[in-house]
C-alpha cells in the first residue's frame, strides 16, 4: 500500500515539476552533462533573499555566535567523517561491513540507501532549503550580497533529484576575513546538524505516542533471497514464532536464529500457516545459520487508542514520526558528507582556506587541497562501487 502510494506521488511529482520548469523555461538555466540523459536544471529567483537580510539584521549577536560555533563543530565534524570513512573503507577489505557512502535514493536496490519516495522528496527538499538559507543568512550577516536563490534539479531524462542554492557575490566573499568566510561555508552543514538534533528530539517525544497507537504482532517478510531456505514463505507473510519463541522485532529473529546451527530444522509460525524449514549455511560464514529474508516490524492498530483518539490520529502520528526519523538520518548524513574536504562542497572550501592560511606558497596550498580532495573522492567511489557487490 505504501509503495503504491509512493509510486503515485513520484509520478505526480515528476509530471508537475516538468510542467513547472517548462512554464518557467525563460528563467531556467540548463547545464548539460550527457544531455538529454543527464543534465542539471537551475531555476533562479529572489525567493527568501529579504528574509535572509531580515534575520541578519534582527539577530546579529546570536548569529555571529552560532557562526563561530558552526566553524568549530564543522572542523570537528570534518575530522570525524574523514576518520570514519577511512576506517570503514579499510574494514570493508577485511570483514563484511556496510559501505561508508551510498547513493541516497527512493529505489530499493543493492548499493542504494533506500528511502521511501515521499519521505525522501520531503526530507531532501527541507534539508536543502535549510542548508542554503543558512548560507544566505550568514552571508548577509557579514554584508556579503546574495545575488539570487533558487532550486536546482538533477535530471535523468526528467527532473528527479531536487536541490536548492544561493549565490553570494564571490568577489566580495573572497575579500572577507578567514573567520567570516569560514562562517559562511560552515553555516549550511551546521544548520543541518541543528535540524537533525531538533528532528531527533521530536521523534523521541512522539515515539511513545506511536507505541501506544500500535501493537507489535510479529515481523513482516519484505524480501526473500532466491534459493534460500525462506523461499517457502511469501512476501507479506507475518512471522509470529520460531520454535514457539515469540517474535517481537527483526533483531529478535536474528537472536533466536543464532541459537541454531546450519542444517537444523526450525518451526516457523506465520499468520497463514506453520512451516518446517531447514536452515542453510551463511555464505560469508559457514558456521552461522542462514535464512535469507528481509523483515520489518508488523503492527496493528490499538483499538483502545483508536476509540479514544481516532484511527486517523494513529496513522498521522506514525507517518509524521517516520518523516522525523528520515529528517534526522538525512540531515545528519548529508550534513557530515558536506564537511568532507572535497572539491566544491562546503568542507572542501573550508579546507582550502585552512591550506591558504597554513602555507604561504599558494601553489603548495592548492596542491595539498587538490590531492586531499582526490583522495577522498577515490575513497567515496570505492565505497559506492563496493556497495553494489
Amino acid at each position: 500500500m505504501i509503495m503504491n502510494f509512493d509510486g503515485f506521488v513520484a509520478i505526480v511529482f515528476i509530471i508537475l515539476l516538468a510542467a513547472f520548469l517548462w512554464r518557467k523555461r525563460k528563467h531556467v538555466n540548463l547545464q548539460k552533462a550527457l544531455f538529454p540523459i543527464f543534465y542539471v536544471v537551475m531555476y533562479r529567483s529572489s525567493l527568501g533573499l529579504s528574509a535572509m537580510s531580515g534575520w541578519a539584521k534582527k539577530y546579529p549577536r546570536v548569529l555571529k555566535a552560532l557562526a563561530d560555533l558552526g566553524v568549530i563543530l564543522g572542523f570537528l565534524g570534518m575530522v570525524l567523517i574523514c576518520v570514519q570513512l577511512i576506517y570503514i573503507t579499510i574494514q570493508s577489505f577485511t570483514v563484511t561491513a556496510q559501505p561508508g557512502v551510498q547513493l541516497v535514493l527512493p529505489i530499493d536496490a543493492k548499493g542504494v540507501f533506500y528511502v521511501p519516495f515521499t519521505y525522501w522528496i520531503l526530507s531532501i527538499f527541507l534539508l536543502a532549503v535549510v542548508h542554503e538559507f543558512a548560507h544566505g543568512v550568514i552571508a548577509r550577516l557579514y554584508n556579503i550580497p546574495v545575488k539570487s536563490s533558487g532550486f536546482a534539479f538533477l535530471c535523468i531524462l526528467l527532473p528527479v533529484v531536487p536541490a536548492a542554492f544561493v549565490e553570494p557575490d564571490e568577489k566580495v566573499l573572497q575579500k572577507k576575513s578567514y573567520r567570516q568566510q569560514l562562517g559562511v561555508f560552515a553555516a549550511g552543514p551546521f544548520s543541518n546538524m541543528l535540524f537533525a538534533l531538533v528532528s531527533l528530539i521530536l521523534f523521541l517525544l512522539l515515539s511513545p505516542v506511536q507505541l501506544a497507537a500500535f501493537d507489535t504482532v510479529g515481523v513482516e517478510v519484505t524480501k526473500i533471497t532466491d534459493g534460500s531456505p525462506a523461499e517457502v514463505l511469501s512476501v507479506g507473510d507475518i512471522m509470529t514464532e520460531i520454535n514457539q519463541q515469540q517474535i517481537t522485532n527483526p533483531g529478535n529473529v536474528s537472536a533466536i536464529l543464532q541459537q541454531f546451527s546450519p542444517n537444523e530444522s526450525v518451526l516457523i509460525k506465520t499468520n497463514k500457516e506453520l512451516h518446517n524449514i531447514t536452515l542453510g549455511s551463511h555464505p560469508e560464514n559457514s558456521s552461522q545459520p542462514y535464512f535469507g529474508v528481509q523483515l520489518k516490524s508488523a503492527e496493528e492498530l490499538n483499538q483502545e487508542f483508536a476509540l479514544s483518539y481516532g484511527s486517523w490520529t494513529a496513522f498521522i502520528v506514525k507517518w509524521f514520526n517516520g518523516l522525523l526519523f528520515w529528517l534526522f538520518m538525512l540531515n545528519l548524513g548529508i550534513g557530515l558528507f558536506n564537511l568532507l574536504p572535497l572539491g566544491p562542497v562546503d568542507g572542501g572550501r573550508m579546507f582550502q582556506l585552512v591550506c591558504f592560511k597554513l602555507f604561504k606558497n599558494k601553489q603548495t596550498a592548492l596542491l595539498i587541497w587538490k590531492y586531499t580532495g582526490l583522495f577522498f573522492l577515490f575513497i567515496i567511489l570505492i565505497n559506492v562501487f563496493m556497495g553494489f557487490f
